[in-house]
């Protein structure tokens, strides 16, 4: 399989994984994960990083849904891909493995690319 292919495989299952999965834990709500997820003084500069682009995600992820799957699946991934670009770009700030590094630069390019594709399609097929 594809790296490209794993990644949007990856990416569709997390996206129908984690809505179930906060919904099985009645102890925690959405506040207190969110509260959870919030960066925290003595964290590492990295993890400070990456909590913060996990809060700004959960929170871009959310919008208004048309009823067309082709257009809600295109509108989902580019901002599931723009939350994965901003983590890539977080791994090359603080990173210092060679291949986390190549990987980093290759998805900010092809998840790029794709956000690219999906917008193109967007305007396209505007209903």
């Amino acid at each position: 399989m594809k790296l490209r292919t794993a990644i949007a495989v990856t990416a569709t299952t997390f996206m129908l994984v984690i809505p179930v999965a906060i919904a099985q834990m009645p102890s925690m709500d959405m506040q207190k994960m969110m509260q959870m997820m919030m960066p925290k003084p003595d964290d590492a500069a990295s993890t400070k990083d990456f909590k913060q682009a996990h809060v700004d995600m959960m929170q871009n992820m959310n919008m208004e849904f048309s009823g067309n799957a082709d257009a809600d699946f295109a509108r989902s991934m580019i901002k599931h891909h723009q939350g994965g670009i901003e983590m890539a770009k977080i791994q090359l700030k603080h990173g210092k493995d060679a291949e986390m590094r190549k990987m980093a630069e290759k998805m900010i390019k092809e998840q790029g690319d794709d956000n690219e594709k999906f917008q193109l399609w967007l305007t396209k097929n505007p209903k």
